[in-house]
């Protein structure tokens, strides 16, 4: 028998069959997400990205808006700062921006003043001017024996002011904030701002205030500059003025000392003359009869009198430079020194139609003077009135006053013009001057007795209407 058919095609190999060590494991298969659902969720992540960017941009420019306004303010304020040496000024400049950026309810800035011994309020915002110009701080610490760091902005503690600051800080749980003006570590100024408690400050205000700090710390130091300078100046014009009035009375003084010399050396040249000559006259026998030798013997008598004279008013006006000159004040009845002076003034020469006229001194008190110290004075006051009045009436007067006794010598003489009667107290001055005077004298006279009447508590003044009004000369002593 013939094999079965057998199909023509190529057969199946038989695959290997493995031993299995366990179960058998059945492949799990992943379920397959859909493509629009991941689009859908990374356009969601994109869109909350861009918002947030968006968020960050507009805060960004928000944030670039207030600096770049900050800057254009501090800019404009730096300009205005720049063009002033004044102070006042700077302060309000300060003052306004501090007001109109920061929206304070209440600021007062103070400056170092009184030579730097204290800080005074020199401009106020939210208080009227007489709540705020009494805020007055100690230099260098406005805030003594309290932690404040001068030279650093910072809210200032209620315990650090205590009460001094009451107004400013007011009663609307405000909060103050101290702001310092600090230029090479000296506190030049500071300004304090009343701010709400939650106020919180930004980093771009800070920078603000820090730049603000320094441009009117340095306005403030070159105002102080300025007007130390300025003071300086009117010093050195007040000095120089001065010193050309002192060289001006210099110059005056030299040349009143050598007119004195000139004229000292005539008059005592005129006394001596007349002494030597009536001596000589007398030694010779050249006169008539014993009346013609007595009357040159007194003629010579008075020429040395009056050389006396002479020389002790040099040598008072030596002791009084010197310092050496002294009274002995007592107490002194003014009515006896007076009889005393009459006899002496009666025998001054003066011309025939002079009256002299005395007080009634019944019921005056004693005075506290040196009696022949004002002897001295009142003689010099008739002999000058005497001297000086062609006539008319010579009179001496009383006058009592509260705890003193005044004494004026009036007279109807040829008067002191106003010009004269400012320097007729000083040295080597007379009221008419001139090398051509009609009336003798050194011009020392009212100077001495200035000076004595001063060392015993006294006064003396010159009071006249002018040239040809006669003079009043008034001195004051003081009751006993």
């Amino acid at each position: 028998m013939s094999d079965p058919i057998q199909s023509s095609g190529p057969k199946p190999i038989p695959q290997p069959t493995k031993a299995s060590s366990g179960p058998r494991q059945v492949p799990v298969t992943q379920p397959q997400r859909p493509q629009g659902a991941e689009m859908l969720a990374e356009l969601m992540q994109a869109q909350r990205q861009i918002t947030q960017a968006m968020h960050e941009t507009r805060d960004l420019r928000i944030k670039l808006g207030r600096r770049s306004h900050q800057m254009q303010v501090l800019q404009q304020v730096s300009e205005i700062l720049a063009a002033t040496s004044k102070g006042g000024q700077v302060v309000s400049v300060v003052l306004d921006v501090l007001a109109q950026e920061f929206h304070c309810q209440r600021a007062v800035v103070w400056t170092l003043e009184d030579g730097g011994v204290g800080y005074v309020p020199k401009d106020g915002m939210g208080l009227t001017r007489p709540e705020w110009s009494t805020l007055r701080l100690p230099a260098p610490n406005p805030f003594p024996g309290t932690p404040l760091v001068l030279f650093q902005s910072q809210w200032i503690d209620p315990t650090c002011d205590g009460t001094s600051l009451g107004a400013l800080r007011g009663t609307d749980k405000t909060q103050l904030f101290f702001i310092p003006f600090e230029h090479q570590l000296l506190l030049l100024g500071f300004a304090i701002l009343a701010l709400p408690a939650d106020r919180r400050w930004e980093e771009e205000d800070l920078d603000s205030i820090t730049i603000l700090q320094r441009q009117a710390a340095i306005s403030l130091y070159n105002a102080w500059l300025f007007r130390d300078l300025s003071q300086q100046r009117d010093t050195l014009q007040r000095q120089a003025i001065e010193l050309e009035r002192v060289n001006d009375a210099l110059r005056e003084a030299d040349q009143l000392k050598s007119e004195f010399l000139a004229l000292t050396s005539h008059e005592l040249r005129t006394p001596l003359t007349g002494i030597l000559g009536f001596t000589r006259l007398v030694m010779d026998g050249l006169y008539d009869d014993a009346e013609e030798m007595r009357s040159m013997l007194q003629d010579s008598y008075s020429s040395g009198q009056h050389l006396l004279g002479l020389l002790n008013d040099i040598l008072d006006l030596a002791k009084i430079e010197s310092g050496k000159l002294e009274v002995q004040p007592e107490p002194f009845n003014l009515a006896t020194l007076l009889e005393e002076v009459k006899p002496i003034a009666e025998a001054y020469p003066r011309k025939k139609d002079v009256a002299l006229f005395w007080p009634d001194l019944t019921g005056i008190p004693e005075v506290l003077v040196d009696p022949n110290r004002l002897k001295q004075v009142l003689l010099n006051l008739l002999s000058n009135a005497l001297k000086f009045t062609k006539e008319g009436s010579v009179a001496v007067q009383v006058e009592r006053h509260p705890g003193l006794l005044a004494l004026l010598v009036v007279d109807t003489g040829i008067g002191v013009s106003l010009e004269a009667q400012t320097r007729l107290f000083q040295k080597f001055a007379q009221a008419e001057g001139g090398h051509s005077r009609e009336f003798g004298g050194t011009g020392l006279g009212l100077v001495i007795c200035k000076h004595l009447m001063e060392m015993m508590g006294g006064t003396i003044s010159l009071s006249s209407e002018g040239l040809g009004q006669g003079s009043t000369l008034r001195i004051t002593v003081p009751i006993a």
